[in-house]
């Protein structure tokens, strides 16, 4: 990554002189900058995730809510899974709420949404006391038109083909409307899609000769139905009342056949093979009422069911018919049933205290079964079958200050209480009980200065409490490394403490922002893999290394730490004559430490690059009814750590691009293309005889993977 590059972008965004002209204007709040509906003409949107597109800085916000996101814990296995709402959430909210859902979320909720029916949008820096949400970034507001009767259909129609691949369809269709005080979207989505992965490998011994070659052709087919609603009633005081619910039932197929040439050997051929079905379904709903004298009383509800049966086998492929090698059966059940409730008054004309509490009731099953092929017969390896249950309460207390028009203090206290339990039947042995406790207080302190219109400094310090993935809990198979993985029932969560300090500028007419935002990120209980070998006996006598189980499982780690800096700019480019064209740059450095139980030394997180980058590029030609672009994404290096080896890896630079353009009326035809470089991931990885501490290097693997090249083409409309 080129700095004097990254310098450029930075005071290409600064220093550009606007010459746009826009329906844009800042509302009454500084912090808040309103698109009417009139800014959106010349675009000729046709649903919400059209018109958003169109507005500068918003399109990484997009990008987050259709994907992962980092929560800020740091923890290699996902930690932060998140159950339950919180404070934190969506950064697209729905007339002030979040949506209540999240199997159901709200990235696919935008594309069902008809532009006819959306008022304004709002961009809302920092805090706001009108919000559902906590956010130390930009929130998204859509204000959805009322009153009027109104209907619309949309629907799209394509599909995706990948190089030496099947063609997969696609199928898209919703209707949403208004009638009286009732508005509503139903959905239906049946789609069929493939990921494939090429891998070669290639072994020497530690005097670089080498001894062995490997490759590795993975077709994975999804198949899935997704049929999903959302009503929302007003009444005539102004209350409202909203319900949604989705059912997705799937399927998922992979196919991966080995090939693996050793010196002086003949060719082995192999093939990894899984089937999966799954299904879930969500409900939620929320109402808000206001209440004369007390306030606005605000619950959202939430109950899902997620599971998935899966099966897979490995076998060598001779010429004379399949040798099973083993395979294991997984049956995972996840439910999740959460009720949040609060009460929001005036206390003061500039002061709004918010009180509240939550309940959230998740349940965690699983059984895993290993079988190994021997003598002629499968036998049972491994029989990891785990019950969790998850009672988890919140109070909190939400207190935001206005102190000028220009300066804001939000103050937010939370009491965190839960009990999990656990249930471990092993193969062998007595069933293993584990039942805790925890209790967490959890301040946060925001502050929203406005200097003017165009800038704005914001400072967060926030204590956060990871909640504990439960997939830590139980076995799962590593099909990279080849090996089984155990649960560990006594991971405890991650606790951080969280600063941030952020500047934004906002160009003027519309041309754009400039954000710089620094962090730091103290963490105690990092979740990592550990050493769980056991090297004495019951009489504390040390077992000899040849004896040694070595063991690694998912578990916590004293402290970590995590710091750096965010840039992000989006502008248009009419200062070179392109004002219809928008281009946004992210750049994240981040710098994370953290003492690996294995070696001893201090490392980067697992799979966490220093640098990531990020670029979007997309011009709206709107004589034409044509919009194209692209996407660049450059990460550097990142690394992952085990008991018995350590990996280097390198990312390639993924390039997307896109093309749209309207035929006629409502009718527009979409081209993409993703994986152009093709991505690709260069490895080093060093395997060591039994563990790294011996620093006895085994042998050494490099390994590269490339995704093959994927082009769709849609056509949609609505009538």
């Amino acid at each position: 990554m080129r700095n004097p590059l990254l310098k450029g972008l930075l005071l290409i965004s600064v220093c550009a002189t606007p010459l746009v002209s826009s329906a844009q204007s800042s509302g009454e709040d500084q912090s808040t900058v309103v698109y009417e509906k009139d800014y959106f003409i010349k675009y000729d949107p046709v649903t919400l995730l059209d018109m958003l597109q169109r507005v500068p800085g918003v399109q990484a916000i997009l990008d987050t809510s259709s994907g992962w996101q980092d929560d800020g814990s740091g923890s290699e296995y996902g930690g932060q899974q998140e159950r339950g709402f919180g404070a934190g959430g969506d950064q697209i909210l729905i007339n002030n709420r979040r949506l209540s859902g999240k199997a159901n979320n709200i990235s696919d909720t935008l594309a069902r949404i008809s532009a006819t029916t959306v008022e304004r949008v709002e961009i809302i820096r920092g805090a706001s006391s009108d919000l559902d949400v906590q956010s130390q970034g930009l929130v998204v507001n859509v204000i959805m038109a009322g009153g009027a009767s109104t209907s619309s259909t949309f629907w799209k129609v394509g599909g995706s083909y990948s190089e030496d691949y099947l063609f997969s369809p696609s199928l898209e269709f919703s209707h949403n409307g208004s009638k009286g005080n009732l508005d509503y979207i139903f959905g239906l989505e049946v789609a069929q899609s493939q990921y494939i992965v090429l891998q070669s490998m290639q072994s020497y011994t530690p005097g670089d000769d080498f001894f062995q070659d490997e490759e590795r052709r993975s077709d994975s087919l999804f198949k899935t139905l997704k049929l999903n609603g959302n009503l929302t009633y007003n009444t005539e005081n102004g209350d409202e009342l909203r319900l949604n619910g989705q059912f997705e039932p799937g399927k998922f197929r992979k196919h991966e056949p080995r090939t693996i040439l050793e010196i002086d050997q003949p060719v082995l051929l192999q093939n990894w093979g899984e089937d999966q079905t799954s299904q879930n379904w969500e409900i939620g709903g929320d109402y808000t009422q206001k209440i004369d004298a007390l306030g606005t009383w605000k619950t959202i509800f939430i109950a899902n069911r997620d599971r998935i049966d899966k099966q897979a086998d490995f076998v060598n492929t001779p010429g004379t018919g399949d040798v099973p090698l083993y395979r294991y059966d997984q049956y995972r059940v996840k439910k999740e049933k959460i009720v949040r409730t609060s009460l929001t008054n005036s206390i003061t004309a500039n002061q709004v205290l918010e009180l509240g509490g939550e309940v959230a009731i998740n349940n965690y099953d699983q059984i895993f079964i290993q079988d190994t092929y021997e003598s002629g017969n499968f036998i049972t390896f491994s029989n990891d079958d785990v019950e969790v249950e998850e009672n988890r309460y919140e109070l909190f207390a939400n207190h935001t200050y206005n102190v000028t028009p220009q300066f804001v203090l939000q103050s937010t206290l939370t009491g965190e209480f839960s009990k999990i339990s656990s249930l471990t039947i092993p193969l062998n042995g007595a069933n293993v009980e584990r039942s805790r406790t925890f209790s967490f207080l959890k301040p946060r302190l925001d502050i929203r200065y406005d200097f003017d219109d165009q800038n704005q400094i914001r400072a967060t310090v926030e204590k956060r409490v990871s909640q504990l993935d439960f997939q830590n809990f139980v076995a799962e198979y590593d099909l990279l490394f080849d090996r089984l993985r155990l649960g560990n029932t006594g991971i405890v969560p991650e606790k951080s403490w969280n600063y941030n300090l952020a500047f934004e500028h906002r160009l003027a007419g519309d041309a754009g922002t400039a954000q710089i935002e620094f962090f730091y990120r103290d963490i105690s209980d990092y979740i990592g893999r550990v050493d769980f070998t056991e090297y004495f006996d019951e009489n504390g006598v040390a077992i000899p290394r040849g004896e040694l189980n070595f063991t690694s499982v998912s578990g916590n780690i004293d402290k970590a730490t995590s710091y750096g800096f965010d840039i992000s700019s989006s502008i248009r480019l009419g200062f070179v004559g392109l004002p219809e064209a928008v281009f946004s740059v992210d750049y994240k450095y981040e710098k994370t430490d953290v003492v690996d139980q294995f070696s001893g030394e201090n490392r980067a997180f697992k799979w966490t690059p220093e640098h990531y980058l990020t670029l979007n590029y997309r011009h709206d030609v709107t004589k034409w009814n044509l919009s194209y672009g692209g996407k660049i994404t450059i990460a550097s290096v990142s690394d992952d750590h085990d008991i018995d080896f350590q990996d280097r890896t390198i990312t390639g630079n993924a390039y997307e691009l896109f093309a749209e353009i309207k035929i006629f009326g409502d009718l527009k035809l979409i081209l993409a293309a993703e994986n152009l470089s093709p991505l690709q991931y260069d490895a080093r990885t060093d395997f060591y005889t039994d563990h790294v501490r011996y620093n006895e290097l085994s042998f050494y693997r490099d390994t590269r993977w490339d995704l093959v090249r994927k082009y769709s083409l849609h056509l949609q409309g609505t009538f």
